[in-house]
C-alpha cells in the first residue's frame, strides 16, 4: 500500500513556489503545484494498521495530512508525476521507516520504498516530462512516470 503525506496548504507555498521555480529554470511554465512524499509499504497489514502508520508515525500532525489512497488536489489540467528509486538502488529513507514500522507495530513489512509525487497544473505532458528529466531525476537511479489527473 501507499501511504501519501502532503503538506497542508497553509504551510505548503514554500516548498511550492521552490518547485515552480525549478520547472521554470527548465523551461516549463507550472501555473499551480503541490508536493507529497509517499512511502509504498509492502505488508500484510490491515487497513487500520496503515492508517495508524499514516496518522502516528509518518505525518505531523500540524503541518501534514495523510492518504492511503491517491490524494486528489484539486488542479485543473493537471498531471501526476511520482519519482521513486529503482529497486536495485537502497534506500536508505524506506529502510529506515521499515525499522520504524518495526518498533512501532511489533511486525517489520517485507519491504518499504520512499518516493515523490508532484502535482503540476501546466500546459504540455511533453515540456513537463523533458523538464523532470532535467531536474527531478537521474535517470541513473530513478524511475517515473506521468499520468493525467
Amino acid at each position: 500500500m501507499i501511504i501519501e503525506i502532503r503538506t497542508k496548504e497553509k504551510y505548503a507555498k514554500n516548498e511550492e513556489a521552490g518547485f515552480i521555480g525549478r520547472m521554470a529554470h527548465a523551461g516549463l511554465k507550472v501555473k499551480a503545484a503541490r508536493l507529497s512524499r509517499l512511502y509504498r509499504v509492502e505488508a500484510p497489514f490491515s487497513r487500520a494498521e496503515f492508517g495508524r502508520l499514516g496518522a502516528d508515525l509518518l505525518t505531523d500532525k500540524i503541518t501534514e495530512h495523510y492518504s492511503l489512497s491517491q490524494w486528489r488536489p484539486g488542479l485543473k489540467k493537471a498531471w501526476r508525476v511520482e519519482v521513486w528509486l529503482k529497486d536495485s538502488v537502497t534506500d536508505v529513507v524506506g529502510e529506515s521507516v521499515k525499522g520504524a514500522i518495526a518498533d512501532m507495530l511489533g511486525k517489520e513489512p517485507e519491504t518499504v520504498r520512499f518516493g515523490h509525487a508532484y502535482y503540476v497544473a501546466c500546459e504540455s505532458e511533453v515540456k513537463l516530462r523533458h523538464a523532470v528529466a532535467r531536474t527531478l531525476v537521474n535517470e541513473t537511479v530513478n524511475k517515473f512516470r506521468i499520468g493525467k489527473i
